[in-house]
């Protein structure tokens, strides 16, 4: 863009020159003198041809590196899948040959630890959970008892305890079958929200706090997936690698190895700095204005994540 802009200005102070010195009766007269020679004439019009030439291939390698935006529905249904596979493969639950999961909801899906865990606190000899339906709805079936009686009272109050108010559900007995149907009636969550859960997740992985990396999000890319900041890194985190949820848990390491190396965490934070140069930041942050006011957002906003559960 610079390029081009300067190109531009040159055009326009020579435009200028030629315009000044064709209004002069020498000017005119020399020029109608060498137009007449075609070596002038292509000499003239070789360089706005290769200016222009050189423009349209700038926009056309801009146009071919551009990358395509992510779907983040997609992209939150096929994590909320990998929750469930997940649960299944360490024999938490197992999942019925009829349920599927292309349109699993992640408002009901991410809440699925939380329910085993529930059914498992109530009933003293669980057997292992059966998931019926995910979708818009959730079921899960615990299979092997004739009867649930207070059981039944005691799971749906503590599911009603960990989720809130915006789910409904009730359980019905089918022989030695009760199934407890969940759905979600509030609004759709938001990038934000979605993001709460692979970012705790990481950073137990790594070791390192997840409200500090929930507030790196918020602070560069406002948890759009396709940010691009203005040395063309893209992402929740603008790196140079990954995309989708997996520059959380590359930013994840990515903290956790600046936090090894930094002085403090003010240092670690800054070097996640989106429009940093080539230089990199280093503790010369603190010089700019922009980059320490930058820090410290990030660092306020710390607590507030802490306060709604993350952490």
């Amino acid at each position: 863009m610079v390029f081009i802009a300067l190109v531009i200005l040159w055009l326009i102070i020579a435009a200028c020159i030629v315009l000044l010195f064709l209004r002069t009766q020498k000017g005119m007269r020399m020029f109608r003198v060498l137009w007449r020679s075609n070596k002038v004439r292509i000499a003239v019009a070789i360089p706005p041809l290769c200016i222009l030439a050189i423009a349209l291939a700038f926009v056309y390698q801009r146009s071919g590196e551009e990358a395509p935006a992510l779907e983040t529905d997609t992209l939150f249904t096929d994590y909320s899948r990998g929750i469930i596979i997940g649960m299944r493969d360490q024999g938490a639950i197992t999942i019925d040959t009829a349920c599927n999961l292309d349109q699993a909801q992640p408002e009901l899906a991410y809440m699925m630890p939380a329910l085993v865990a529930v059914y498992k606190d109530v009933v003293k000899k669980p057997t292992t959970a059966r998931l019926v339906r995910l979708d818009d709805t959730l079921t899960l079936s615990f299979d092997g008892y004739k009867q649930f009686r207070n059981r039944t009272i005691n799971i749906l109050k503590g599911v009603k305890k960990k989720l809130g108010p915006r789910y409904t559900m009730g359980m019905q007995s089918i022989g030695e079958s009760h199934q407890l149907t969940i759905t979600y009636k509030g609004t759709q969550w938001n990038n934000e929200q979605l993001c709460a859960l692979p970012a705790m997740e990481a950073s137990i992985r790594e070791k390192v706090d997840p409200a500090v990396l929930m507030s790196l999000m918020r602070h560069i890319s406002d948890f759009d997936f396709n940010y691009e900041s203005a040395n063309r890194r893209r992402g929740l985190l603008a790196l140079d690698s990954g995309e989708g949820l997996a520059q959380i848990y590359l930013g994840a390491k990515r903290l956790r190895a600046a936090l090894d190396s930094a002085q403090n965490n003010e240092d670690a934070i800054a070097t996640f700095y989106p429009e940093r140069d080539l230089q990199g930041v280093g503790v010369e942050w603190r010089k700019s204005p922009l980059k320490s006011g930058w820090v410290k957002e990030v660092l306020n906003d710390v607590p507030y994540y802490k306060a709604n559960g993350i952490k």
